[in-house]
């Protein structure tokens, strides 16, 4: 499955930047994500609890950013497996950002998603409305961290 989108913050470039290279402080962001822990300079391990249609998983994953240029050049690969269902979990995420003003930025997104096992039985459709969901989510937290007086409005939809 291949997601891809941008999300538009009014932050600069270069505070949008910090947040998503920092997993701890990303991690905050992410609905379901526990325990992150930092392995190295580059890997870090947690678990993310998310229900896929009408099965709840919860992931074991290790990630690990094998590039990080600003401001056009972030990838990071993420491996997990279920302990639910014992199905697995590979991603390759790749994220940019452009600023089109001194406090106006676009993240874009790109992300290849393989699933084997029970959640791959689900099908793309059931997937790609819970990661749809799971980005809304993140899109609403990055304006929140990001946005000067945020938390007195509502975010928009990505």
């Amino acid at each position: 499955m291949k997601l891809d989108g941008t999300i538009s913050v009014a932050a600069p470039a270069a505070d949008v930047w910090a947040l998503i290279i920092n997993p701890i402080s990303l991690s905050a962001c992410m609905p379901g994500v526990q325990d992150i822990r930092q392995l190295d300079e580059r890997t870090f391990e947690g678990t993310i609890t998310a229900s896929v249609g009408p099965i709840d998983g919860n992931f074991a994953f290790r990630s690990e950013m094998t590039s990080a240029t600003f401001p056009d050049d972030l990838t990071v690969v993420v491996e997990g497996t279920d302990s639910v269902t014992k199905s697995r979990l590979q991603m390759e995420v790749v994220a940019a950002v452009a600023e089109r003003g001194p406090v106006a930025t676009d993240l874009t997104y790109r992300a290849e998603v393989k699933v084997k096992g029970r959640l791959a039985i689900l099908g793309e459709m059931v997937l790609r409305a819970t990661a749809g969901m799971m980005i809304g989510e993140v899109t609403k937290c990055l304006r929140s961290q990001l946005e000067p007086g945020a938390a007195a409005r509502v975010p928009d939809a990505p």
